[in-house]
């Protein structure tokens, strides 16, 4: 078992990480803000414990390993993604060791310039200019139709995120089972010379979404991770193949 924390090992939070030591299960830790792929390595399951922000970063790399999300501090942690409380986590341990029922929360694979990033999104991509107070320009192309743009930036959302960001740029809620993700343009500008077609998509399962940015741009993975951007790369956004299996 990995158990992935939100705090260091020297911190008093880190504390709560340790109430699973000696219940039957091989244990290693992580740190939320140092976690990388190679933690994954030769383990069966993944425990975060913290808030929301720990959970998402504990499920970037991971594709086929089950994951329980538990909310170290549900007084001051809204816990969206997170499936227990940490006073109840003894319970769902013994449970654990016999059987248990995940679901399937869908989520967003991003490739740049033809290569794919090894994170992937569960509830949101972000793509804008990397100084968030200039215009973002770029080209976006779906299906046969191209476009050339302004705004201040693109999200797009699985069902997981719907109810988050996307929803208060103006996107409409859906189920995180749904095997589509979304597409809204953040306040898009027009001028007299300036018309935006396409302000939200939806991409099903086969199809992707390419953008290019026209400025140097930034691409936030679910507001944890970024990736820098140059002008002229191509970024190719669509489902990925590896929902997120989070035990119930």
């Amino acid at each position: 078992m990995l158990v992935v924390c939100k705090h260091s090992p020297n911190s008093e939070e880190s504390k709560v990480c340790r109430i699973i030591e000696n219940e039957g299960f091989d244990v290693v830790y992580a740190w939320k803000d140092t976690f990388s792929e190679n933690e994954i390595q030769d383990v069966d399951l993944v425990v975060a414990i913290g808030g929301d922000g720990t959970a998402l970063s504990a499920s970037h790399y991971l594709t086929d390993k089950p994951i329980l999300a538990v909310n170290s501090s549900p007084e001051t942690s809204e816990g969206f993604l997170t499936t227990i409380h940490h006073d109840k986590i003894f319970d769902k341990l013994e449970e654990l060791k016999d059987k248990f029922e995940t679901e399937k929360l869908e989520r967003i694979k991003i490739s740049v310039n033809g290569k794919a990033i090894p994170l992937l999104a569960l509830n949101e991509v972000f793509i804008a200019n990397e100084k968030a107070f200039l215009i973002s320009k770029y080209r976006i192309k779906f299906d046969s139709s191209e476009e050339s743009q302004k705004s201040s930036g693109l999200i797009f959302s699985t069902g997981t995120g719907s109810t988050a960001w996307f929803k208060s740029a103006g996107g409409e809620p859906f189920s995180s089972q749904d095997k589509f993700i979304k597409m809204v343009v953040r306040e898009p500008y027009e001028g007299r010379i300036t018309n935006i077609n396409t302000k939200s998509l939806t991409i099903g399962e086969g199809d992707f979404v390419e953008v290019i940015p026209e400025t140097n741009s930034v691409l936030a993975i679910d507001s944890i991770r970024e990736i820098k951007l140059k002008k002229g790369d191509v970024v190719r956004i669509e489902i990925s193949e590896f929902p997120l299996l989070r035990i119930k």
